[in-house]
Order: C-alpha cells, then structure tokens, then sequence
C-alpha cells in the first residue's frame, strides 16, 4: 500500500485525500489491529505521529514530495487510530509507569 500511495497522482479534493487516509488506515489495522493499538498509551501514540512527521521534514526527504506526502498520510492514519483507541476504550492505555509511585514529583 505504500507504494501505491507514494505513486498516485495528488489528490487534490479533500474527499480523495480522506478516501487515501482510510486506506492507509485500513492497512495498519490489518498489520495490528486493535489488541495492539489498545496498548499503547497517549506518549506513544505522540511518538509515532512525530516519527512520521519528522520523516516528512526530514533532511533526507528535500524536494521528495511522494515521500513527505505519503509520510503526512501515515500521520493523519495514525491520529485517526488515535482517537479510535480513545473512542473505543474511554481512555488510552495507562503509562508504563506511575511518576508518584516511582517517586517522581511533576511539576
């Protein structure tokens, strides 16, 4: 699926943009699935919607515009796996950690 979305000509109506996010999300549902996006909580979700992002802007992607386009739909996938996970539970998964338990004091 990626290279299909890297390949296609830009969408350039919003319908056809949501068309190719569903898509995208479609697949990562069919690599995970909920078990293992029901695991991850609220910083990880951030942590790989910012690994995409930073591909997008990446150094190595400059004037790759197929590669900083289908980096920007991964993103928009992920959010939208994001809030499913949200919807679907209440809540994200709680952290890995507790900081007051761990005797961390937040600011």
């Amino acid at each position: 699926m990626d290279a299909d979305l890297a390949s296609e000509a830009p969408a350039h109506r919003q319908a056809d943009i949501l068309d190719q996010i569903v898509a995208e999300r479609e697949r990562q549902d069919g690599l995970w699935g909920d078990s293992f996006d029901d695991r991850n909580t609220l910083n990880d979700w951030c942590a790989y919607l910012m690994i995409y992002a930073a591909r997008a802007a990446g150094m190595e992607n400059v004037g790759k515009v197929a590669e900083q386009r289908l980096a920007l739909l991964k993103v928009a996938s992920l959010a939208v796996a994001a809030i499913e996970t949200l919807d679907r539970n209440g809540k994200f998964a709680a952290r890995h950690y507790d900081p007051e338990r761990e005797g961390m004091r937040l600011a």
